[in-house]
């Protein structure tokens, strides 16, 4: 396997997220969605881990259909480009995270950024910070699966649950997984 420069991913990345944002027509959205394609199969993504996000992106696009229909444009076009700006931000996200480790992400930040330094901005800070915050997510991921199933050991289970129980409940494993966060962070400090 051909292991490309975090660089090059990480600039990459960020200038499929710029031009799918800039995007205003179908076409171009078709375009740059083949070429997120691309990206995903250059930078091998698992493909299980594309369906896994679907799955659990659901209520986010159908969140995003009923808040642009309803409050800003009843347009097909425009809920056409919104669907799939945040399905490529997500795609791109994910092909970012699972192809470079999370050092080398902030190692690549303090590489692209260096030229900053000349105006005195603290570029080494600012990517061990993003680094040390894009380590906290499967942190936390862990710690809200590991609340759940103690939830679940309870009596709570969030699966069974209608969605006014689920709302009802979100604090019981919310609260948790905050306060779980923040004593790690004060360790970390």
């Amino acid at each position: 396997m051909k292991k490309f420069d975090p660089r090059t991913i990480l600039l990459s990345t960020c200038f499929l997220i710029i031009a799918l944002v800039m995007a205003n027509s179908y076409w171009k959205v078709v375009v740059i969605i083949l070429f997120i394609a691309t990206h995903i199969f250059l930078f091998k993504l698992n493909l299980k881990d594309l369906v896994k996000i679907l799955k659990y992106s659901a209520p986010l696009f159908i969140s995003v259909i009923f808040v642009n229909y309803f409050f800003f444009s009843k347009s097909t076009e425009y809920i056409f480009l919104s669907l799939f700006r945040i399905l490529g931000i997500i795609f791109l996200s994910v092909s970012i995270l699972s192809s470079i480790d999370i050092i080398d992400i902030g190692y690549a930040i303090e590489k692209i950024l260096l030229p900053l330094e000349k105006i005195k901005i603290p570029v080494g800070v600012i990517s061990t910070v993003f680094a040390i915050s894009l380590k906290f997510i499967p942190l936390l991921k862990e710690e809200s699966s590991r609340i759940l199933l103690a939830q679940r050991a309870r009596g709570i289970d969030f699966e069974l649950m209608n969605l006014k129980e689920k709302l009802k409940n979100i604090p019981t494993l919310f609260l948790p997984v905050i306060i779980s966060g923040i004593h790690h962070s004060i360790n970390l400090a």
